[in-house]
This record gives structure tokens, sequence and C-alpha cells, in this order.
């Protein structure tokens, strides 16, 4: 890879890592959500400072070419983000569902006091 390609991609990576670093500082992501892109944004700096690190670690997990190892990483972690992502939203799910009820019983119960309180005055 021609060294200018290398360096723009370097200075790319690192706009990137300061820009989830820049979402996290005003709170717009949290960081429990955001160890994957900062990991992955390291992780490609490494590689592209390191570009023989794929090609080794592609022999030894026995892939014949680079690029199939990464697409199989990509679709692997892709898969670990979506269950991830699957388990929150159904905790979430459970917890609107909890937060319904609790307002509906707390609904009727200010509902009985009220009309309580109106049946005294008559």
């Amino acid at each position: 890879m021609p060294l200018e390609l290398t360096v723009a991609l370097i200075v790319i990576s690192a706009i990137y890592l300061i820009l989830i670093f820049r979402a996290i500082k005003k709170g717009k992501m949290q960081i429990s959500f955001s160890i994957f892109w900062i990991l992955s944004g390291f992780g490609l700096i490494i590689a592209l400072i390191i570009p023989d690190l794929i090609s080794k670690i592609s022999k030894i997990l026995g892939f014949s070419v680079p690029s199939n190892m990464m697409f199989c990483v990509t679709i692997f972690i892709a898969f670990l983000l979506i269950f991830d992502l699957t388990v929150k939203l159904s905790k979430e799910s459970k917890r609107n569902i909890s937060l319904v009820q609790e307002i509906s019983l707390l609904k009727n119960r200010v509902e009985k006091l009220e009309n309580g309180e109106k049946n005294e005055k008559v």
C-alpha cells in the first residue's frame, strides 16, 4: 500500500476516534456502547501501522486470502452487535411494559381517590 494512502487512512482513523470521544464527552453516546467503536478505530490504526499483520493472522487461522478473513470477522462482529442490541431492546421493552402497568395502576388509584372525594362532598 502506498505511503500516502497509509498516512491518509491513519489520519481518517484518528479523526474517527476523535469524533467518538467527542460524542462520549457531549453525552451523545454511552461509554458501554462506544467500546466497540473505539476498539475498531484502534484496531484499524494498528492494522495500518503493521500491514503484514492481517496476512499473518489470516494464514494462522487458515484463510487462503486475507480479505476472506476480514469479511468473516466483519460478519461475525455484525452478528454480535445485532445480538447485543436485541438483548438490550428486549430489556427496554420489558421495562416499558412494567412502566405502563405501573402508570395504569397509579392512574386507577388517583381516579378512585378523586371519585371518593367527590362522593363525600355530595
